[in-house]
């Protein structure tokens, strides 16, 4: 794993995001946080350590790409509340006809529709 690697993960996750694609972005973002936590164990040299150090303070990039990880759950969890539940089942004739209540009765109908039996 390398930074230039570590660098285009980070990209595409925060493109994602920009897009709307939450998922993919969160699944972009745990990918290079873990990246950079297993590239830190890895380093045995205190040299190459340091010189990761100096080139991106890893540590405040890693809480950087934290921060906006949790930004992006935030928002997903926002969604998530404004999805409502699937209405409940109706059976099919109660779908099909309005709801007549018995005890009113219908509008009357309008008199040029009546016939007329007394010629």
């Amino acid at each position: 794993m390398n930074l230039a690697e570590i660098c285009d993960n980070a990209k595409k996750g925060r493109e994602y995001a920009l897009l709307g694609n939450y998922d993919s972005s969160m699944v972009y973002y745990q990918g290079v946080i873990q990246q950079i936590q297993r590239h830190c164990q890895s380093v045995r040299d205190p040299a190459v350590k340091g010189k990761w150090h100096q080139v991106g303070q890893l540590t405040s990039v890693r809480q950087e790409l934290l921060e906006e990880y949790e930004q992006v759950k935030s928002i997903v969890s926002t969604l998530e509340s404004f999805k409502v539940d699937k209405p409940p089942d109706f059976p099919v004739s109660c779908q099909d006809e309005p709801f007549r209540d018995p005890a009113v009765w219908p509008p009357p109908v309008p008199a040029e529709h009546r016939s007329l039996s007394a010629d």
